[in-house]
């Protein structure tokens, strides 16, 4: 349990963290007033870092130094008197700063604020899943370095900017887990039983999963079609496989059934190809966590298509929320550190930084997908919808979306995710 939920913390947090980092650099690339970039969710325990910030007083830029406290209320139209100096960059740089009458308000001497980008606060917050970049003005477009304020190109990459970075954090994990090991059918393939069928024949003569097939009598298995066409060829007859097990060859005597129940074999074993471990250098490691990235991009949208065709169970397909998360991160962090091979651990995070970016550019409202859709309709009309009418879409599509999320996590605590059983790879 323990493992389980440090493995949430930590496994969420990174990849809402790689997904926040994406919005973060874009927006301030594309001049939009980032407020704060926080580390985990609120309320804030601290803040450890602020960025230096810029104002526009009169046609003039100044610079506003880290640490310097501007007045609460000072905004666009802010009438002020200012102080600067220049430092070693020759900027002038803010020293004071003094509001002295409200917006429109005459006052000798006093310079208008035209823009205010008081820099970025970092923060550590007390809720430990992820973090999030606070963008001045999403919908509103009338307030000077918004979010809404901006062209609609820089917008959607703005919002997309998440989604991509999760996919670039995925090609890593991929590419890692390649990098460390990845599990590849070995030569000769063997044939190795992982699973025995109740009442067959191989569970009355003792053959057990992990059981590596050498030779059946004096033939030589190098693959399972070698074993499965033997035993065709031998029904109703003995035959003695040679079995490795534990290091140790065994010799079990089994006869092949001629009446065979349906999805069973003539011996009533599963068999999979033995395989084995093998690394491959990082550049040949990067380029298979691209394809495989992309490979799992497209089956995740294909999957509803694949349901209705009976290809994936529906019970397989379901949505999982953060307590299904937590098992299947914490099963495969166990696995790696039972056995020090981090392929499934680094697996797994690649899985699920896939399915944060395929489910965040979903065009649902609330999510970074359908503020998309809201700016590829504002392209296709010619007019912007009223930031007010969008703000209220959003907002009740995320509380969808919370409670979609509670009934999920309800499904399951009542029926649990089957795990996957790392140690089938062997």
């Amino acid at each position: 349990m323990l493992v389980t939920i440090i493995s949430l913390i930590v496994g969420l947090s990174i990849l809402v963290f790689v997904h926040e980092l994406g919005h973060y650099l874009t927006a301030k690339w594309s001049g939009v007033v980032v407020e704060e970039f926080g580390f985990g969710y609120p309320p804030r325990l601290f803040s450890f870092w602020h960025t230096e910030g810029r104002v526009v007083v009169d046609g003039k830029e100044l610079v506003v130094p880290r640490g310097f406290k501007l007045p609460k209320e000072l905004g666009p139209g802010s009438l002020v008197m200012v102080e600067t100096v220049a430092d070693a960059k020759e900027r002038p740089v803010l020293r004071a700063i003094e509001e002295v009458g409200p917006e429109g308000a005459p006052a000798a001497g006093a310079a208008q604020v035209d823009y205010l980008d008081p820099g970025t606060l970092f923060s550590v917050n007390a809720i430990p899943f992820g973090g999030f970049a606070k963008m001045l003005g999403e919908e509103d477009p009338t307030a000077p370095g918004s979010l809404a304020s901006k062209g609609k190109l820089a917008r959607v990459l703005v919002l997309s900017a998440g989604g991509i970075m999760n996919l670039l954090t995925a090609v890593l994990f991929f590419a890692l887990a390649m990098m460390v090991g990845a599990p590849t059918v070995a030569e000769p393939e063997n044939a190795v039983v992982n699973s025995v069928s109740p009442g067959s024949p191989a569970e009355a003569v003792g053959l057990e999963a992990g059981d590596l097939v050498l030779r059946a009598d004096d033939f030589e298995i190098l693959s399972i079609t070698d074993l499965q066409e033997y035993t065709q060829a031998h029904l109703g007859e003995t035959i003695v496989l040679s079995v490795e097990r534990e290091g140790q060859i065994l010799e079990i005597a089994v006869v092949p059934r001629v009446d065979v129940p349906s999805g069973e074999g003539p011996i009533g074993v599963g068999l999979s190809p033995r395989t084995a471990i093998e690394s491959s250098p990082w550049y040949q490691a990067i380029w298979l966590g691209i394809k495989q990235t992309v490979s799992l991009t497209g089956l995740i949208f294909t999957v509803p298509v694949q349901i209705i065709r009976g290809l994936i169970p529906a019970d397989l397909a379901r949505p999982v929320g953060p307590v299904g998360v937590g098992q299947l991160v914490g099963d495969a962090v166990q696995y790696s550190l039972d056995t020090g091979w981090w392929y499934p651990a680094m697996q797994i995070m690649g899985t699920l930084s896939v399915a944060l970016a395929v489910t965040n550019l979903l065009p649902l409202p609330g999510l970074d997908g359908g503020r998309i859709l809201f700016v590829i309709v504002e392209g296709i009309r010619g007019r912007r919808i009223d930031p007010a009418k969008e703000g209220l879409v959003h907002l009740i599509g995320l509380a969808l979306l919370v409670a979609l999320m509670l009934l999920i996590t309800w499904q399951d605590l009542v029926n649990p995710v089957p795990g996957v059983d790392w140690s089938s790879f062997f």
